[in-house]
């Protein structure tokens, strides 16, 4: 999708979220709304986990159905777990973030949407996109995690190629709950390796660097995300090399979500004071930490299983995990290095299947 029409996908997509949203908060009953809001978790951890089951998950949403309803939603449909599916009767139109390679045949995995907890939900808007609602305030809780969002995913940042940061269309708020709308992307860099996409080295080389050019750009930013393991990040396709047997001449673009627990330095603090004090795995003791180096190790540790069995790739994934963190490459080290790497060779002698890749049977879809 160009660069046009994705714009006037945005476009389209704020324009109408907002209309049915002024509708609805002018005239909303004072006391329906009230009487919504008592029925919703009073912060954050509790929205999270709101109970020992499922179904105390989905009352949640069921709850706030009604503002669903009127700001334009049709909430997808729960299967299973944490597993939703799309509405069979509501429109579906492309919004850019997900498609699926003709390999598969069938696009169906667009239609699932596995949540890692309950502050998100899948939904369609009347348009016929697909979206996810993220709650990301409650009272005086999640403001930092708005302000960051606000500045990566909105504005003029958010129009840089280098940031992969996934776009917030629009913010809703009922009461004190403030509500992110972000697209829908095709899945979880999660799923790339060692589950069902029959993904390349090539293919998933080709993440890592996106991965890490994502956190370069949000550490030159003074940002840190402190939670950057591969399932916070996704993928417009699982590109599949493997399965159509050559490169694609399309690839896939990743983005970069969930700064729930970032943290954000000013401008003007030294580097030397840009620390945390919760304890990642290298500071037990509970010492004064660099977050920008957590993220490296948080990315690198989470694709341990992935092997390329090309010694200087893997080198550099190791160097991403050194247990000094001093001597741990950063978001930048690592980008160059692993770049210069990829770049000194032909894309087809990435064309075969990693070491931890899932088995199949046949090559059936």
């Amino acid at each position: 999708m160009s660069s046009v029409s994705l714009g006037r996908t945005f476009a389209t997509i704020g324009t109408a979220l907002l209309a049915s949203y002024v509708f609805w908060d002018a005239h909303c009953p004072r006391n329906t709304r009230r009487r919504i809001r008592q029925k919703l978790p009073a912060n954050l951890d509790k929205w999270r986990i709101p109970g020992n089951c499922v179904q105390d998950e989905e009352r949640i949403w069921l709850q706030l159905g009604e503002v669903l309803d009127q700001w334009g939603f049709t909430q997808w449909q729960h299967r299973a777990g944490s597993i939703l599916r799309a509405p069979s009767t509501a429109p579906q139109l492309s919004s850019g973030f997900g498609y699926t390679p003709l390999a598969r045949t069938t696009p169906i995995w667009l239609g699932w949407f596995e949540y890692t907890n309950p502050l998100c939900r899948a939904v369609r808007t009347r348009e016929g996109h697909d979206v996810i609602i993220r709650v990301i305030v409650i009272g005086k809780e999640g403001h930092e995690h708005l302000k960051i969002l606000r500045k990566l995913a909105t504005g003029p940042l958010s129009l840089y190629s280098e940031n992969h940061t996934l776009p917030m269309f629009s913010e809703l708020q009922f009461e004190d709950i403030i509500f992110g709308v972000f697209p829908k992307a095709g899945g979880s860099v999660s799923e790339a390796h060692g589950y069902w996409p029959r993904n390349s080295v090539g293919d998933i080389v080709d993440m890592l660097l996106q991965m890490l050019e994502a956190l370069v750009f949000i550490h030159s930013h003074n940002v840190a995300h402190r939670d950057a393991f591969i399932d916070n990040f996704v993928v417009q396709w699982q590109p599949e090399s493997l399965a159509a047997k050559k490169i694609s001449i399309s690839r896939p673009r990743i983005y970069l979500i969930d700064f729930e627990v970032s943290v954000q330095f000013p401008e003007d603090c030294p580097i030397e004071n840009r620390v945390c004090r919760q304890c990642p795995p290298e500071v037990e003791s509970g010492k004064p930490y660099d977050p920008f180096k957590l993220d490296v190790w948080q990315l690198a540790s989470s694709l341990h299983k992935f092997k390329s069995k090309i010694p200087a790739i893997d080198e550099t994934l190791a160097a991403m995990t050194d247990d000094d963190p001093v001597c741990r490459l950063d978001a930048q080290q690592a980008l160059d290095r692993l770049g210069q790497i990829v770049a000194s060779m032909p894309p087809e002698s990435l064309l075969f299947e990693p070491e931890g890749a899932f088995k199949f049977n046949s090559d059936t879809n």
